[in-house]
């Protein structure tokens, strides 16, 4: 009798074994996906020139910059117009494969913001003055002795490299603009003071000249639409000669906006 315990034991041991229980069966082996394969480099039919930089005896602060030419730049012997970006610690690999990719004769000047949230000084109302004449009088006349450009130079800035652009607009040259396009990405024009305000009716009043395309861009999910249909407003009330604005608005979030922008933007201009 005392034996009938240990042999219902071992029974019940034999009948977890046969159907794979008590832990004796093997664990089965989970197939893992195989991970995606990474996209192939881009490969430009152009050629880049990469982590340049210029050290500026206007703000004191060495900018890294990057430079696109075109397909056939070293063997064509003519000059090229050029886009200069701001914020090119980000713009420069989709802008620079966009226009490779359309074979659009321009080169591209894409510049860093120079240190970290730099572009909080430069690109704003009291960095924009010293940020626009490094641009002038020091950038743009070492791209154009160190490559063959023709006059026709564009900017483009997205969020508060639009407002440095609206600023370096309401202070253009009155008898000759510096830059013949503007490219402003949903601008953060909300920043405008009254005092930037005078300066574009300033310039108003010495001419109501002023030979640019302005080309503007929104985000409205969230984003600066409503400042900047204000602004567009503003500058269209003026009725300047020789002016162009065109605006498009893009369903997407202000930190997204910068791409599809340029995208819709390059192929208006020359």
């Amino acid at each position: 009798m005392q034996l009938r315990p240990l042999l219902l034991l071992l029974c019940l041991a034999c009948l977890l074994s046969a159907c794979g229980g008590g832990g004796s069966a093997e664990t089965p082996t989970v197939q893992q996906p195989a991970p995606a394969a990474s996209a192939p480099p881009y490969v430009y039919a152009g050629t880049t020139e990469r982590d340049k930089s210029i050290a500026s005896k206007v703000t004191g602060i060495t900018y890294p910059y990057h430079v696109y030419l075109p397909e056939g730049y070293a063997t064509s012997g003519k000059g090229y117009p050029v886009m200069y970006a701001t914020d090119g610690q980000w713009s420069f690999p989709a802008f620079s494969q966009m226009l490779d990719k359309r074979r659009k004769p321009m080169i591209l000047v894409s510049i860093e913001q120079g240190g970290p949230d730099r572009r909080a000084v430069d690109y704003t109302v009291g960095g924009a003055p010293a940020y626009a004449r490094f641009l002038r009088e020091e950038l743009v006349p070492l791209i154009e002795r160190t490559y063959r450009t023709t006059p026709v130079r564009s900017y483009t800035g997205t969020s508060y490299g639009g407002l440095l652009g609206s600023l370096m607009l309401s202070t253009e040259d009155v008898a000759q603009p510096f830059f013949s396009n503007y490219l402003l990405f949903d601008g953060s024009f909300w920043a405008l003071t009254a005092k930037n305000i005078q300066d574009e009716e300033a310039r108003l009043a010495a001419t109501h000249r002023l030979p640019v395309r302005l080309l503007l861009t929104t985000a409205n999910a969230p984003g600066n639409v409503n400042d900047v249909k204000a602004y567009e407003a503003r500058y269209r009330s003026r009725d300047y000669a020789g002016l162009t604005i065109q605006r498009k608005d893009f369903n997407i979030a202000h930190n997204d906006v910068g791409d599809p922008s340029f995208d819709w933007a390059i192929d208006l201009i020359d």
